[in-house]
């Protein structure tokens, strides 16, 4: 009896070790299930981390190529590399980048592979040498001021690289009859000129830009405080560059830009002011586009909103030039934009 007794006794101890020894083993199992699942997010998070990083500086420096390896930037003992290539390093519309990232934490790894496309933020084109949008625009002239709708090139000399334009495009057949009878009555015909007779005023249904500049304003290379500004200036030819401010602005003295001018508020020129490119100014009130001196755009005016008051005085000119505007859609690299073709991770 005693010999059966202990029989049982040992074939219990050897059955409860083996039971003993597979839950040892399954707990040992699930903390590493559990530590390596972690471990796999983490690295997953540390890869989302770095691509959405570095597609936000892609997007603020299109010419930004290389490999950059980080550590312990997302999470400690973290380490990611990152790799942005295309075939140029000066993408134009329809090349592709592509972006590669690959995320290391606790003995895991992940890795993400994106192609983007570039592509440029649509501008509606310009109407007109000064273009209205709204209804029931106010244009006040005194002095010699022009507002020339035929085409010129870059310098400022007639070019027929373009059709010819309307001094001023209107909404309305009634806003083009108002603003006509005031310019004859004023005897300021002569200060409108471009297609058709002077004043060369015609109805040009022209895009609001409130509804159409935010991504372009998001990606500015230059936000200006409201106040006054002179002996400064902004961008190149070959660099032209997105400039945008709010409030009420002033630019006076040796003040030269390339690119595309946006002024939410009241824009007041006195003097030696030159851009080259694209003018828009908006607000919800309306805006008063006030010169006095000498002061020459070269492209083309849009002024949004409904009411809008424009005041030229002294030899202020606007200059219709397909050529400036055409040499900001084709340089300026923050008008580029980024869609997504391809994700894999």
């Amino acid at each position: 009896m005693g010999r059966v007794a202990l029989i049982i006794v040992l074939g219990l101890t050897i059955t409860l070790g083996f039971y003993r020894n597979i839950l040892t083993r399954r707990a040992t199992e699930t903390v590493e299930n559990v530590s390596g699942y972690y471990n796999h997010i983490t690295a997953k998070n540390i890869a989302h981390s770095a691509i959405n990083n570095y597609l936000k500086k892609l997007y603020q420096n299109k010419t930004l190529r290389g490999t950059f390896t980080e550590q312990n930037i997302y999470e400690d003992g973290g380490v990611d590399t990152v790799t942005i290539s295309s075939n140029s390093a000066t993408p134009t519309t329809g090349d592709t980048v592509n972006v590669n990232v690959v995320a290391h934490f606790g003995g895991e790894k992940c890795e993400i592979e994106a192609s983007l496309l570039v592509s440029n933020h649509e501008l509606p084109p310009i109407t007109g040498g000064l273009a209205f949008p709204g209804q029931n625009p106010v244009l006040d002239l005194f002095g010699s001021p022009l507002i020339d709708g035929h085409n010129h090139n870059m310098s400022g000399a007639p070019s027929a690289s373009c059709p010819d334009l309307p001094g001023i495009a209107v909404a309305s057949s009634a806003d083009s009859v108002n603003m006509v009878n005031k310019l004859i009555i004023e005897g300021k015909e002569n200060s409108v000129v471009g297609i058709g007779t002077n004043p060369s005023v015609d109805v040009e249904p022209t895009t609001d830009p409130s509804s159409f500049l935010d991504p372009i304003i998001a990606n500015c290379d230059y936000y200006l405080p409201e106040g006054s500004y002179s002996a400064v200036e902004y961008g190149t030819q070959t660099n032209p560059v997105i400039v945008y401010g709010q409030g009420n602005f002033r630019f006076s003295g040796s003040v030269v830009g390339y690119g595309i001018l946006i002024v939410d508020g009241t824009m007041t020129l006195s003097g030696n002011f030159f851009w080259y490119g694209s003018v828009y100014v908006i607000g919800s009130t309306p805006e008063i586009f006030n010169s006095v001196g000498t002061n020459r755009i070269t492209g083309g005016v849009v002024l949004g909103g409904s009411g809008v008051v424009a005041k030229m005085k002294g030899n202020a000119d606007i200059q219709y030039s397909c050529e400036t505007i055409n040499n900001v859609i084709n340089n300026c690299t923050s008008l580029q934009t980024f869609s997504v073709l391809s994700w894999y991770e």
